[in-house]
């Protein structure tokens, strides 16, 4: 989701196709020439896209709902949907702020008397993440369900509003915060609020088994449990279709304000947008309130490709539709990657140049130095599995010889193969 405003300004550097969403009546082929590369070169067992426009509202599925099945997917089908939650939280809200149950300004210690609040915090911090708060709800607090740890985090010093910094755990506070200024629960005042007016029948914090899509890793089942505790339900944990997130993404096309949102803006058109990774799903949902196009997105995988251009491709057609005829890439976890951290030497190199192996936005980056520090080139590493990785932008491939934080690696180039040693 971080790359969203770099590749809308490549947009005014490459020359992309251009015709007019808003006047489509069906997903057009190029899209689903797109989506069918990505499934049928492995990258994911399948897709659902939606797409809203002023001609109505088009929806295209390819794929199966498990690796190797034949239940096909579609609109119906679904999905973790991630940090999209947030987007719920923020509409329940606004739905209580209209009632006038809650204002922006509404101090935390206002529902919370007994929680020590260092920076009196204020509900619309936590909407606009200029709360100074962590980004990830730590182990503690998910483990043990812990409404009493995950308030201890309001302790902190600070002023505020703070820099944005974009956090799940105050929307996990926010999401328990609407919940207890009603004397009720989050799930049952968003359930109230916000699910049953809109007729989302199937978006809910407990997945249907009989309309769930198996969570994958590129195209392999993940089997370990994906249920969020009902303390981070703000910010995450919610299960939803294309045609619930659709009807959602039509509700909130037509509010005059769109908190929770990120938003987007050039000298041509501005958007909104939010993405979700659920543990093996992914989701993604943005708009443009100028031509009135909005699209879904949904897939029962969690992969490193570039799906998303595909949504982004509606909110802007300069945009390029991807191509999947790379081999799949993994995300891998944060723990893995850093068995990697360190520096290294090409055995029998005589330049004296060192490669730096370091992790930034959750991927391994390669960067290689000569002796003097110079930069001799510097570049993301993408995941083929636990062990291989590919430079993002040459055909050279370095394998390590085991998933440890002293192991040496092998870089291969072309027919040529040179041994990288661990130097730390």
């Amino acid at each position: 989701m971080k790359r969203l405003s770099f590749l809308w300004l490549c947009l005014f550097i490459s020359g992309c196709q251009n015709y007019d969403v808003a006047t489509l009546t069906d997903i057009p082929p190029d899209v689903k020439q797109s989506i069918h590369s990505a499934v049928d070169n492995q990258h994911r067992p399948g897709v659902v896209i939606g797409l809203v426009n002023p001609k109505g509202t088009h929806f295209y599925s390819y794929g199966v709902s498990q690796a190797g099945g034949s239940q096909k997917l579609t609109d119906q089908s679904q999905f973790a949907v991630g940090s999209l939650a947030k987007l719920f939280t923020a509409e329940l809200f606004e739905t209580l702020e209209r009632k006038g149950i809650v204002t922006r300004q509404t101090l935390l210690t206002d529902i919370w008397p007994d929680v020590k609040d260092n920076a009196n915090t204020r509900l619309a911090y936590l909407l606009n993440h200029t709360a100074a708060l962590p980004r990830d709800l730590s182990h503690e607090t998910l483990s043990k369900n812990s409404t009493e740890h995950l308030l201890a985090t309001l302790s902190r010093e600070a002023n505020l509003p703070a820099d944005d910094s974009y956090s799940s755990v105050g929307m996990a506070i926010l999401g328990l915060s609407l919940g207890q200024i009603t004397d009720s629960d989050f799930n049952t005042q968003l359930n109230t609020e916000i699910l049953t007016p809109l007729k989302l029948n199937e978006t809910s914090f407990k997945p249907h088994p009989d309309l769930l899509a198996t969570r994958h890793q590129t195209t392999i089942p993940i089997s370990a449990p994906a249920e969020i505790p009902d303390v981070a339900y703000g910010a995450g944990g919610l299960y939803s279709t294309a045609q619930d997130l659709m009807s959602f993404l039509k509700h909130e096309m037509q509010q005059p304000e769109h908190l929770g949102w990120k938003h987007y803006q050039n000298d041509t058109f501005e958007a909104f947008y939010h993405g979700g990774d659920g543990n093996g799903h992914q989701a993604f949902i943005a708009f443009r309130p100028d031509n009135h196009v909005g699209v879904v997105l949904l897939s029962n995988s969690t992969s490193d490709d570039a799906l998303q251009d595909i949504a982004l491709h509606f909110i802007d057609p300069r945009m390029d539709l991807p191509n999947f005829d790379h081999r799949p890439r993994q995300q891998l976890p944060e723990e893995t990657l850093t068995l990697y951290e360190g520096s290294y030497q090409l055995q029998d190199d005589d330049s004296g140049n060192q490669i730096q192996l370091s992790i930034s936005a959750n991927r391994l980056v390669y960067h290689e130095l000569a002796p003097d520090g110079s930069t001799v080139r510097q570049t993301p590493l993408h995941a083929i599995d636990a062990q291989t990785f590919e430079l993002a932008d040459l055909p050279v491939v370095i394998s390590f010889k085991g998933a440890t934080n002293k192991a040496d690696a092998t870089l291969r180039f072309g027919d040529q193969a040179f041994t990288m040693v661990r130097l730390n």
